[in-house]
This record gives structure tokens, C-alpha cells and sequence, in this order.
């Protein structure tokens, strides 16, 4: 662990600085003063989690020398990138969410890209890669853009030709004028400018009419009525704001809306636990996002910062909203707890000190098979997903679920009393009825755990006290936010475990049947892709990227009988 002497050697100079594990980089970050800022680290370790977990977690620091404030925020930035560390926020909100590309090809098509450096028109991000894929299989049905990548030459087209799925480029079923106005009336649709293509549109019709190539009317018909569709939305939205991105600070909580074509398309909310973490989740956004033509914030950034930005593109600062879009940002923050109005419940109710930290906890199999265990973590009014863990159990061979809640809160037990890497929390919620708060009781009596166990049964949603007290949570609505969200929390985290055990179970099993794949790309294939349908949904370029060959795909799809 860091301690004190070794952060005063530290050169009073702006620079950064890296904490490490070993040879592994756990937390960059930046300084005007290098010492003062590694002292403030220590300080802090006993007042702030994160701070806690990153000091205690690292064997050294080092540290570079800059000649200014913007040269080390570029060179944090380019460092967290390049790394990843585990307790930087950078990476995790926002690097390379999923963007869709309208390529620069003699017959364009639309591909799910992440990061800013291709040719061709960028339309996003997506904080949902799934979201991205149903749009960009939205396109090919309305405006049947060529799905192959590269476009071959042949003599028939491929099955999505005949799925309505593609026109038929590689075939010469379609002339390249006719290509280039689906092409427009997609970019319409993703941008919103439908005004010009809308009656080319009109027109193509009529001309198709004329000649009776009714299936041909019926293909311009579907793509006027998406967009006129998406002109009717624009009108009921009513947004000032035509394309920008909003950052706005409420507690705790950095809430980013995404306004395209003056509608509210897409929002992530993040939980802010240190005062660096805002600027860093601003910049770790824009590291591989494009810049909307606005750029809206409720908070200051240091002029190093907005340098930066200006640097990666064109856009306009603003700090004020019109009053109808504010109302819309302020109604989807409400949901974000702010844990201040929680207080007063936790006080009135159950007669607590409101709780800096909550551990809530559940079970879950797949039918009786991949018992897993979840813990989340819940503080100062806001879920930490970093120190989520989740538990494979090991000593339950049947289904057993108090057998197996009394595994995984041994070994989270264990886990507190033995290490420093987590603060002792001051509730503990386990999803269940009387059963199973009576287990956790068991377990915390025999570690002699400074704690409160309450439990939660989904049914009627009654908080169960150690003490046996009910009391309906759907009478003290601050209270159901915070418990039934770390009980969703918890139970949606245990579900996702047992599914991706399941799911990797079965990727084994496929690849195990599959002749000329050895051991080294099965590891590549384990590490890269959750399931084989992100595998056989992987873009060429990115399997060749990783050392696979996109006939891996096809050898898959054999294996499993389709085509």
C-alpha cells in the first residue's frame, strides 16, 4: 500500500501520475501540484471509498513531468485510454460507444463502427449496442442498403435480396441513381433533414407508377411514410435545440441526453463519486464520440478542458436551456435518487441514521442449473457498479437458495473482515422473504458483523426487519426507490450472470465440435465475444483486427445448422 513518505518525493510541478499494481495501472490521473494531489489521495482514503480502495490497491506511483496544465491533461487522457485502469471513469462512460457509419462506397452501406476515424458520415453514439444493430436492421428493411461488406460482383443475389433486406447492388438489380436516392432518404432519416428527399421521393413514385413496377412503389412508399413519420415526431417534440448533447449535474448523478432532430433520443445517467470524475467522464466521452454542433453543461470545466474539446471539433458552447427542454431534463434526473430526500424516511420509518453504503444480494439459476450469487453496491444515494462482484457457487450441488445465499455471504463476509479492499457497509439487503433474512442473520452473527440485515419479498414489496417488523414500502416511496432499486439491481446482475455462464457453456460446446479451431483462438474467441451471436454478428475487419478469420463464421453456422 502507498503511504505518506512515499508520495513526498513527488516533484511540486504539474505532471501525471499513475498508481500501480504491480506493473498494471489501477488510476491515472492529473496535477498542477504532483505532491499535493498524492497527499490529498492519502488523506482521503479514510473519508471517500474510491479513494480508499485505489491507495490501498497499489504496490507504487510514478509520475510524469509536464510544462503545463493542457499538456498533462492530454497526456492523461491519452494514457487512461491506452490503459484502462480499473478505478478511472474515462473509459467506462463513454469510450467507444456504438455509432452507425454511412460509408463513402461507390454503392454505401450502413455498419455499426465504435471510435471516430472511418470515411464516411457518423450518426450517434448509442449508449445500447443492441439499440444501434435494430436501427441499422431497420435501414436495411425500409431502405434495403446492401448488407455484404465488401460488395462482390455475382450473377444472383444473396438470400437478404429476397428477405427485402437488400436491393440487389452486387447483381445489378438496381441502377445506381435509384441506389443513391435510398442512400439520401437513409441519411434523411438518421439526421432528420427529410425536407429535400421527401419529394424526390414523391416523385420516384410517380414515375414507378407509370410504369406499373408496383413492388417498386411500394419499397418508396414505406420510406415516405418513415419519414414523414419522423417530421410528425419532430413537430410533437418541439425542442429548441436541433442536434446537441446535454451534461447536467444533479448531486451525485451526470445525467448526458442525446437531442437529434430536436427529439430526446437516447440518456445515460452516471454516478459521479469524486470532483475529477466529472471532467474526466466528459473528456473519456468525447475521446471516441463525435462532437454534436452544441454542447450543453451545468457546471464549470477547467480551460484546459475546453481546449481540448476544441481541438476534436466544431461546436458551440451553452449553459442555458430552453425552459419546456429543461422541464424534460429535470423530469428524467427525478429518477436518479438524490439521496438527501431519502433521509428524513430512513430516520421517521425505521428509525436509522440514513446508511452511507447498502450491499444487496440474490440468488439465481437457469433451471436448476448455474447457481450464481450477486452483490451490488449502493452509496451516498447511488449504485457503484465497480465493486459489484458476483459468485459462482461452489459447495451447493442441488437448488438450495438459502444453502447458496449462505455461501456467497460467507465469502463476502470473509472478504470484509480479511482485506481492505471494501468499506464495511451499513445495511445488508437480501432479496427474499423470512428464510432467507434469517440466513443472513446466521452469518452475521457468526463473523460479528457491525451491520443491520433487512430483507426484501417481492411479492407484497414488505421490508422484513432482524427484528421481524413489516413495513410497506409502497407507502414510503423514498424508501422503495432506494431498496427495490439495489433489490432490481441485485437480481438483474445475478440473472446476467447465470445467462452469460450459459451462454459461454454453449459457445464450448459449438467450438468443441469444430475442427482447425485450437486452443489459441478458442481463448480469443472467450476473451472477445460474450455468445456465439455477437461472434457470427462480428464485423469482418474487427475478427481480422483480433487475429480470427471471418471464415470462422461460416464454420460456426455449419456446426449449428444454419445458414
Amino acid at each position: 500500500m502507498i503511504d505518506l513518505e512515499s508520495v513526498q518525493k513527488a516533484p511540486e510541478k504539474p505532471g501525471v501520475y499513475i498508481f500501480l499494481s504491480g506493473k498494471k495501472p489501477i488510476y491515472i490521473g492529473k496535477a498542477i501540484n504532483l505532491r499535493e494531489r498524492l497527499i490529498q489521495h492519502i488523506k482521503l482514503m479514510d473519508k471517500n471509498s474510491k479513494e480508499h480502495a485505489i491507495v490501498s490497491n497499489s504496490s507504487s506511483v510514478e509520475w510524469f513531468v509536464t510544462r503545463n496544465e493542457y499538456e498533462a491533461l492530454t497526456l492523461e487522457v491519452d494514457l487512461i485510454q491506452l490503459h484502462k485502469p480499473r478505478y478511472n471513469v474515462m473509459h467506462r462512460h463513454g469510450s467507444g460507444y456504438p455509432l452507425l457509419l454511412l460509408t463513402e462506397d461507390s454503392f454505401p452501406t450502413i455498419k455499426v463502427v465504435r471510435g471516430i476515424s472511418h470515411s464516411g458520415k457518423l450518426f450517434g453514439p448509442f449508449f445500447n449496442a443492441s439499440k444501434a444493430w435494430r436501427v441499422k436492421k431497420l435501414i436495411h428493411k425500409q431502405f434495403r442498403l446492401r448488407t455484404c461488406d465488401p460488395m462482390p460482383e455475382r450473377p444472383e443475389p444473396c438470400i437478404d435480396y429476397h428477405l427485402g433486406l437488400c436491393s440487389g447492388p452486387c447483381a445489378g438489380l438496381i441502377s445506381k441513381q435509384d441506389y443513391e436516392l435510398s442512400v439520401r432518404a437513409c441519411s434523411a432519416l438518421l439526421s432528420g433533414d427529410v425536407g429535400e428527399v421527401l419529394s424526390q421521393l414523391y416523385e420516384k413514385i410517380s414515375i414507378e407508377m407509370e410504369r406499373l413496377n408496383y413492388e417498386r412503389c411500394a419499397l418508396y412508399r414505406d420510406q415516405i411514410m418513415s419519414l414523414e413519420n419522423l417530421g410528425r415526431a419532430q413537430s410533437v417534440a418541439g425542442l429548441a435545440i436541433d442536434d446537441a448533447d446535454i451534461f447536467y449535474l444533479s448531486g451525485k448523478s451526470l445525467g448526458v441526453f442525446l437531442i437529434r432532430t430536436r427529439k430526446l433520443v437516447d440518456k445515460e445517467i452516471f454516478t459521479i463519486e469524486t470532483k475529477s470524475d466529472i471532467e474526466e467522464t466528459l473528456l473519456g466521452f468525447y475521446y471516441n464520440n463525435p462532437l454534436p454542433s452544441v454542447v450543453f453543461l451545468n457546471f464549470e470545466i477547467s480551460k484546459e478542458a475546453i481546449e481540448w474539446l476544441k481541438n476534436r471539433g466544431k461546436f458551440e458552447f451553452m449553459n442555458t436551456l430552453d425552459s419546456g427542454l429543461l422541464k424534460l431534463i429535470e423530469e428524467n434526473m427525478r429518477y436518479s435518487l438524490d439521496y438527501q430526500s431519502t433521509k428524513e424516511e430512513f430516520r421517521s420509518v425505521l428509525g436509522i441514521e440514513a446508511p452511507n453504503r447498502i450491499e444487496g444480494f440474490d440468488i439465481s439459476h437457469f433451471y436448476g442449473d448455474y447457481t450464481v450469487g450477486s452483490c451490488v453496491v449502493w452509496e451516498d444515494g447511488s449504485m457503484v457498479k465497480r465493486l459489484y462482484r458476483r459468485y459462482r457457487i461452489k459447495t451447493v450441488n442441488q437448488v438450495d437458495d438459502y444453502a447458496s445465499l449462505r455461501e456467497v455471504l460467507k465469502r463476502r463476509a470473509r472478504r470484509l473482515i480479511e482485506t481492505d479492499e471494501f468499506l464495511m457497509p451499513d445495511i445488508w439487503l437480501i432479496d427474499g422473504g423470512r428464510g432467507q433474512l434469517s440466513v443472513a442473520l446466521e452469518v452475521k452473527r457468526e463473523f460479528s458483523l457491525p451491520l443491520r440485515v433487512y430483507s426484501l419479498a417481492k411479492a407484497q414489496e414488505i421490508l422484513i426487519s432482524e427484528s421481524g417488523e413489516e413495513v410497506p414500502l409502497r407507502e414510503h416511496q423514498a424508501l422503495y426507490r432506494v431498496f427495490g432499486l439495489i433489490r432490481d439491481e441485485a437480481h438483474r446482475f445475478a440473472l446476467t450472470y447465470a445467462r452469460a455462464l450459459r451462454d459461454k457453456d454453449a459457445m464450448k460446446d459449438t467450438l468443441e465440435s469444430i475442427k482447425g479451431i485450437g486452443p489459441a483462438r478458442k481463448e480469443l474467441i472467450y476473451r472477445n465475444f460474450k455468445n456465439l451471436y455477437e461472434l457470427l454478428s462480428a464485423e469482418d475487419e474487427f475478427l481480422l483486427r483480433i487475429g480470427l478469420k471471418p471464415e470462422i463464421k461460416l464454420a460456426i453456422k455449419q456446426a449449428l445448422g444454419v445458414e
